[in-house]
């Protein structure tokens, strides 16, 4: 007979053999709970279902040697009604299924389920955020006459898709309808393409018992069937067994809902590819089928690319999160209202009366637009338990959201999680791409540039570029931009998704070795300008070329130039130096002779690009002819630096310069005073 002492733990054993969640666990404990009774279960291979059992008790005295294949039930000293079976009482696991169950988890990656301790405190919405995003999934997936079978979700970085994908699946899981879920973490490590499917099988199996006894068989009769492709594991792990769940009654009455979170942060687009290719082949071959998909991911280039594809199948519905939507904006200033109430009520008592004053919450949630993820981060640094402070945080945060930067003093950043992601985004650029990206990025940030250089064409004449190199550049930047395709490149706009990406560029202190000066950016303006010139800007210029690039051409690098401070100012003038004034055309007269008086008054050897002379000069030189009107002051003021022995006042005031180092041009300048 089984010892007093050890039915207990029989007991214990045998319930949790009936839990969907019993595991090896229970079953390795055996031999510790019975090594002075002498019985011992020892598991002979990793991947096998066979267990010996040694007993001194009743009919296995002395007996050695017994194999189990299966279920195995022990009662104690009983015979069963099956000739030769002898079996224990009040003990019952299947250890077929145990194996190959840890299997699935040996393969699998325990960490990407949504409710695993690694996600111990996991980002979800509050019960009034996101209520239409969710409430879309949910009325998506209990529509019996829907047409699609998978649900796309795309929004930019940082904005809060992990949350709504974990409230889905928390709500999901309590109706019962979660099939799985997989959460992609590329900081985590949790990013290998080849635990996704046993990891979502896994979960399956454990809430629906049909299937989970067709996987056991499979990966009973197959051992190297999670060394194959994805391909094979998909369809024999996931789509054949639920095509037999299907057609067995009683067996699954609603659909279950299976999440991929973050799958842009899966390992290698292709295989980011590939399994969107497998779930799209699968819904659009069968219509009915008892398993739904939802995807959440940011748009990159090669998802979007995929999702515009015009054989892009009618069994997928493609969804657009917005950051500036009416909903989101309302749902961010509620979030962010909600924590600092939670605040004052943690610190009642140290805060003024006032706090948080209006204008302070009013200024965030401008700069936060419908953007959920920059209000989380606002609340948690403001709220830090750490610090204790939060009027001083408040500060801190109102001067980010007032484009004022982060304190150089105290280098105190609130975004520092959104700009770690930020970075990361560049950082996977090529090094060869990333000087080209950067260029694109500060022809963006200018608002000059941005005014009139605007549409994506228009910029890549401007960086002579061609069209495959400038959406090269962007390929890896689709989470923070959006890119106008091709076929819209002469009408649309580049477009930042959201201001706390442009901020962290013209920071420093925030973006590091990604920072764009303003300076810098004018500097590089201008010379580009200049080469597009040299390039483009004579009497021979084709009538294809770009309008618009030529006009602000013709004006910027006269207005920077007066703009440049000393070393930015040295780099203009290099290029200034080499720059053909021979073919220099039609420039803007307002810019350019400010751009000549401004010249004339530099020290050398700056001054050695231009020369005033007395009279037009003798030769084969070029003339240009400039006409302005300029106020009386300012008039006054250039012919005394230009005459200042006290030359006649009269106005037109004729000035004839020789321009360039090269090849000179004649300037004729007739100044009016207005």
């Amino acid at each position: 007979m089984i010892s007093p002492s050890h039915s207990s733990t029989i007991q214990e054993i045998t319930s949790q053999t009936q839990d969907p969640d019993f595991s090896l666990n229970a079953l390795q404990a055996l031999p510790k709970s019975y090594q002075e009774s002498g019985v011992e279960v020892r598991d002979q291979s990793q991947h096998s279902a066979t267990f010996n059992i040694y007993s001194s008790l009743g009919s296995f005295a002395n007996a050695k040697g017994f194999v189990f294949n299966g279920q195995v039930n022990m009662i104690d000293t009983v015979q069963s009604n099956q000739p030769g079976k002898t079996f224990f009482a009040g003990l019952s696991f299947n250890l077929t299924r145990l194996a190959v169950l840890q299997r699935l988890i040996e393969k699998g990656n325990p960490a990407a389920i949504h409710n695993s301790d690694y996600r111990e405190y996991p980002p979800r919405c509050s019960e009034d955020t996101r209520v239409s995003l969710r409430n879309n999934v949910l009325q998506w997936h209990g529509n019996p006459n829907r047409e699609q079978r998978l649900l796309w979700y795309m929004g930019p970085a940082g904005i809060g898709k992990s949350a709504i994908a974990q409230s889905v699946a928390e709500e999901l899981e309590k109706t019962g309808h979660l099939g799985g879920t997989f959460f992609f973490s590329r900081p985590g490590l949790i990013n290998d393409p080849a635990t996704v499917i046993p990891t979502l099988a896994y979960q399956l199996a454990m809430r629906n018992n049909a299937y989970k006894q067709i996987v056991n068989q499979l990966l009973a009769d197959d051992l190297l069937i999670l060394n194959k492709n994805r391909s094979t594991q998909f369809n024999k792990l996931i789509i054949e067994p639920f095509q037999i769940v299907a057609t067995t009654p009683g067996t699954l009455q609603d659909p279950l809902l299976i999440i991929l979170d973050g799958l842009d942060e899966c390992k290698g687009t292709e295989a980011q590819c590939e399994l969107v290719q497998l779930l799209l082949d699968h819904a659009g071959r069968i219509k009915k089928f008892p398993l739904l998909w939802v995807i959440y991911s940011r748009p990159e280039w090669h998802l979007r690319t995929t999702v515009s594809d015009v054989d892009f199948p009618a069994s997928c519905e493609k969804k657009e999160i917005s950051v500036n939507d009416a909903e989101a904006q309302a749902d961010a200033r509620r979030l962010f209202k909600g924590e600092l109430a939670k605040i004052r009520k943690r610190y009642d008592g140290f805060l003024p009366g006032d706090w948080p004053l209006r204008q302070d919450v009013d200024r965030l949630c401008k700069a936060a637009s419908g953007h959920l993820g920059y209000v989380s981060f606002m609340a948690r640094f403001i709220g830090d338990k750490e610090v204790g402070d939060p009027e001083k945080q408040l500060r801190i945060c109102t001067r980010i959201a007032s484009g004022l930067g982060v304190d150089g003093g105290t280098q105190i950043n609130p975004l520092e999680a959104l700009d770690r992601l930020y970075s990361r985004v560049l950082s996977d650029v090529p090094a060869t791409i990333l000087p080209v990206t950067m260029q694109i990025l500060s022809v963006s940030l200018n608002r000059r540039e941005r005014r009139e250089v605007k549409y994506v064409q228009d910029q890549t004449d401007y960086l002579l570029l061609t069209q495959a190199s400038y959406y090269g550049a962007l390929r890896l930047l689709h989470s923070v931009l959006y890119v106008p395709p091709p076929s819209e490149a002469s009408s649309k706009t580049l477009k930042f998704y959201h201001a706390s990406f442009t901020d962290y560029l013209r920071d420093p202190a925030r973006s590091d070795k990604f920072h764009i000066s303003r300076d810098t950016g004018i500097r590089d303006s201008a010379i580009r300008c200049v080469r597009w010139l040299s390039k483009h800007h004579d009497s021979n210029t084709p009538p294809n070329v770009n309008s618009r690039v030529l006009r602000f051409a013709q004006r910027f690098p006269w207005w920077a130039a007066h703009r440049l401070r000393d070393g930015d100012l040295t780099n203009f003038m290099d290029g200034m130096g080499s720059f053909d004034f021979g073919k220099l055309q039609d420039p803007d007269p307002s810019c350019f002779v400010h751009f000549i008086y401004w010249l004339s008054t530099q020290a050398p050897p700056n001054t050695l690009l231009v020369r005033l002379v007395d009279k037009p000069p003798a030769g084969t030189f070029r003339t240009l002819s400039v006409e302005h009107k300029l106020n009386a002051e300012i008039f006054k003021v250039w012919v005394s630096d230009f005459f200042p022995d006290g030359e006649p006042n009269e106005s037109p005031l004729s000035l004839h310069f020789l321009l360039g180092v090269s090849t000179q041009l004649h300037v004729h300048m007739a100044l009016h005073a207005a």
